[in-house]
């Protein structure tokens, strides 16, 4: 349930904090005063599209909060597990997005860092919203689909989509390896390349060593001569380093115990006489093994210019050399190996396709059980809001020829009867604009359950409709709260009238500022709101009328 709405710098509001109850609540106002700027903030707190044009003028960035109060087996629950984003679990679910004026938005979720995408996700376990334009997007065949598939087990719809997926993975391996076929002409090549390659025998890491190997076996003279040199300088008979210190610790023996301060002179003294000591030794060591070898140097430039030759030949690097040796012999292997490997993926894909279809056959079916319950259920509603001769049916046919989709393989589509005799034909045909208004809340209707988890929001909905239907969409919006929580955007009173709690949009405007002011309204204010809807907030009639209407909302709890 949604607690606490908190928007700064969004659009036209300045700054908004907004607490929600359970059960029923209406959002009115005039027209153009900001309504829907609610829903939009809502929206783009769980993952809608953000734009920098949205950021109040003159303002950094825009922030919206929310607070989310849940029980403790609500599906988010589970979500909030698996992506490690779950909070304290005396706490509210809180939820952050921040839009800058420039550059990208920042979302967290419990505190913590969160994308888009998981706003998305988690939005979707938290609200169901129903826009304005809903109606107009019935007539489209995904959106019926969408609709049906609403009321089918989740389980049977995930195992079509994974099998749609696996059957594009095979499909992917196969196009990939025809493509791959397409050169085979270049086989003969492939195979010479090989052969030179395969004398060269190139080695990972051989490169780094040969250069190393080179410049050793090129410095001998080089080397010997500093190893001499720096022989001369330690142990130098007149000058050497290491017999002047041992000259300068005997000098210091007799002196110690007259001066104590010489102590530590004579210890850094043998220290330094000790290591110059092991480095002579080191350079002894060293000098012994140096020895002069111009043949291994010629193998040794040998292979290296041999290696450098190949490596510009194939287009790499030298120290990739081997790296290309191997995968010319994976891409050979494959061209000897095509017919069998096409062979395989072909019944790969073949299975992958028979696995699609079965799953799919079994969504029909669901959808055809589904279709009967929506249908009829649908039917009653519309009966209840003034079209007690209005019918619908899903016309759901298997498709044989159908390519492979996550959706399946039917072709569904809605068929409306508005009159009695009428028969039923595809609803982009023969639905008014009216009629669609009231399919969809119709539908809406016979899809929801109260209770739900979802905080359930309506968008103007109710267009379109007047008179004592709009008593029955108050109803049934009302109905749709039990247990729970819908909020609806309207211009109707007798919608308005049915609610639990009721807040009024104000756009208040002075010479250099516009900005949207909400309040949450008690039962005299909302007696003045409904007149106004009804005609005059200062009528008298209206106000009767209002409170009438408040009247019967309340026998009627």
């Amino acid at each position: 349930m949604l607690q606490r709405l908190t928007i700064h710098h969004f659009t036209i509001i300045d700054r908004l904090s907004l607490d929600f109850a359970a059960g029923f609540g209406v959002i009115t106002g005039e027209t153009g005063a900001g309504k829907s700027i609610l829903i939009d903030a809502l929206g783009l707190l769980l993952g809608d599209r953000a734009e920098a044009g949205l950021v109040a003028e003159g303002a950094k960035r825009a922030d919206i909060s929310a607070e989310f109060e849940l029980t403790s087996d609500h599906p988010a629950q589970s979500w909030l597990i698996e992506q490690a984003l779950d909070g304290s679990d005396d706490e509210p679910l809180l939820i952050r997005r921040s839009l800058p004026a420039e550059g990208s938005s920042r979302s967290w979720i419990n505190g913590q860092p969160a994308s888009a995408g998981q706003l998305r996700e988690l939005g979707q376990l938290l609200v169901e919203i129903h826009g304005q334009h809903a109606h107009q997007k019935l007539s489209q065949s995904e959106h019926q689909r969408a609709w049906l598939d609403q009321q089918v087990d989740a389980k049977i719809l995930q195992r079509v989509r994974d099998a749609a997926q696996q059957h594009q993975h095979c499909q992917t391996q196969l196009d990939e390896l025809l493509s791959r076929a397409g050169q085979r002409s270049d086989q003969e090549l492939l195979e010479f390349q090989l052969e030179e390659l395969d004398r060269f025998n190139p080695v990972a890491d051989e490169f780094a060593q040969l250069e190393r190997d080179q410049r050793r076996l090129a410095s001998v003279d080089a080397m010997q001569l500093a190893l001499d040199q720096a022989e001369t300088a330690l142990n130098g008979e007149t000058a050497g380093a290491s017999p002047q210190a041992h000259q300068a610790v005997r000098a210091l023996e007799p002196m110690l115990e007259t001066e104590p301060s010489l102590a530590e002179i004579h210890q850094m003294i043998t220290e330094a006489q000790v290591n110059l000591d092991e480095a002579s030794a080191m350079l002894q060591r060293l000098a012994d093994t140096l020895e002069s070898d111009p043949e291994k140097l010629s193998q040794v430039d040998q292979r290296l210019s041999r290696t450098i030759e190949l490596a510009r030949k194939h287009r790499v690097e030298p120290d990739q050399l081997a790296t290309l040796h191997e995968q010319l012999h994976d891409r050979l292997t494959e061209m000897q190996q095509f017919d069998e490997t096409r062979s395989a993926l072909e019944a790969e894909l073949k299975q992958a396709h028979d696995q699609w279809w079965q799953q799919s056959k079994t969504l029909n079916q669901a959808r055809r059980k589904a279709g009967l319950s929506l249908a009829k259920q649908t039917g009653k509603a519309l009966a209840e809001l003034g079209m007690s001769d209005a019918k619908i049916e899903f016309e759901i046919e298997l498709n044989e020829q159908a390519e492979v989709a996550g959706h399946g393989a039917d072709r569904i589509e809605i068929l409306f009867s508005g009159n009695p005799g009428q028969t039923p034909k595809p609803l982009k045909k023969v639905a008014s604009g009216g009629e669609l208004s009231r399919l969809s809340l119709a539908m809406i209707i016979a899809s929801s359950e109260s209770g739900s988890a979802l905080t359930r929001i309506f968008d103007e909905i109710d267009a379109g409709v007047g008179g004592e239907t709009a008593h029955k969409v108050g109803d049934f919006l009302h109905r749709t709260a039990i247990g729970g929580q819908s909020l609806c955007v309207t211009h109707l009173a007798q919608v308005a009238a049915r609610a639990d709690f009721q807040l009024k949009v104000e756009k208040v405007a002075d010479k250099s500022d516009t900005r949207v002011e909400i309040e949450t309204l008690d039962d005299e204010q909302r007696i003045a709101e409904l007149a106004r809807m009804l005609g005059s907030a200062s009528s008298e009639i209206s106000q009767q009328h209002a409170r009438a209407l408040l009247q019967g909302e309340q026998l009627a709890v």
